[in-house]
């Protein structure tokens, strides 16, 4: 009687770990930490907009750099860009480009590039 009373209460124990939705325990592994976004560039991508993000960055003692720029073929305007950034000894190197004119790119101190918005 008394092991077929705790075989019950393992059986019990055991269903309800096994539903407990599995959101709960990825929320437990995966601590968030905070970004630091440091400077915003929307759409449309120019010359004069890079070279200002450059000039802020610098300020800050963060080294950023941009080139092999891609055209529009019609437009002939500034749709792409590969950036360097250097900051606290981490590189960061990507190609970017702004297909929609709702692109924005942010640039994060701690993962370097992202675009959103294309």
């Amino acid at each position: 009687m008394k092991r077929s009373i705790s075989s019950k209460l393992f059986t019990a124990c055991l269903f309800g770990v096994l539903s407990a939705p599995a959101a709960t325990f990825a929320q437990d592994a995966t601590p968030t930490t905070p970004e630091t976004l440091l400077t915003v560039v929307e759409a449309p991508l120019s010359r004069e907009s890079l070279n200002e993000v450059r000039l802020m960055l610098a300020e800050q003692d963060i080294r950023f750099n941009y080139g092999n720029f891609q055209f529009h073929p019609q437009s002939g305007d500034l749709i792409g860009a590969e950036l360097f950034m250097v900051i606290d000894g981490q590189e960061y190197r990507e190609y970017v480009e702004f297909v929609t004119p709702t692109c924005k790119l942010q640039v994060v101190r701690e993962t370097g590039f992202r675009m959103e918005g294309c």
